[in-house]
């Protein structure tokens, strides 16, 4: 086996990677879901992990319908009917990658070191990708659309310095792992 394909095979190593990345958005989402059950406050009538889509996302009721994040000025106009003062606001957009970070790097780290070296890797490859991903099209939205578009650039709108610091602790999290395995 080759470090490329690591199951013996192109197809089952590309089947692989892409189970890693759904379950890599699943975490990170389940980050939003918990930080709005639990640090907004939002009842679990209000609130709901959309997860057979991709990509998966927490909506918010508004009534009897589900708003989607990808309707962002409205999605933060029910969210702001459990955080008037937006006070837990940049917790609820960071807890994504918080959660991810905390979850997925120390377990791509100890599959790489005690189960297979290229497992862990790709896991770890796949968690820095799906976040760089992200964050490279919520930039490129909100520079187009001129308003905030998605996690970062929420915490941009707040202070620059957040999302800068959340974005090198996420990466150093993975980065320094990435480079022992290898």
């Amino acid at each position: 086996m080759s470090a490329l394909t690591p199951f013996g095979g192109i197809v089952p190593t590309v089947a692989f990677v892409f189970a890693v990345i759904w379950a890599v958005i699943l975490v990170h989402e389940l980050g939003h879901y918990y930080a709005g059950r639990r640090i907004v406050g939002i009842p679990s009538d209000d609130i709901r992990l959309v997860a057979p889509y991709f990509p998966r996302y927490v909506a918010l009721r508004d009534d009897e319908e589900w708003v989607a994040p990808t309707e962002l000025a409205r999605y933060r106009s029910v969210y702001e009917r459990h955080d008037p003062e937006r006070e837990h606001e940049q917790r609820f957009a960071a807890a994504g990658e918080l959660v991810q970070a905390g979850i997925v790097a120390p377990v791509g780290t100890l599959v790489g070191l005690a189960v297979d070296t290229d497992l862990g890797l790709i896991i770890l490859s796949a968690s820095l990708l799906v976040v760089f991903v992200y964050a490279g099209l919520d930039a490129i939205a909100t520079l187009y659309r001129g308003r905030p578009s998605g996690d970062y650039s929420i915490l941009w709108q707040s202070t620059p310095r957040l999302p800068i610091l959340l974005g090198l602790g996420f990466a150093s999290l993975h980065v320094v792992p990435l480079l022992i395995l290898t």
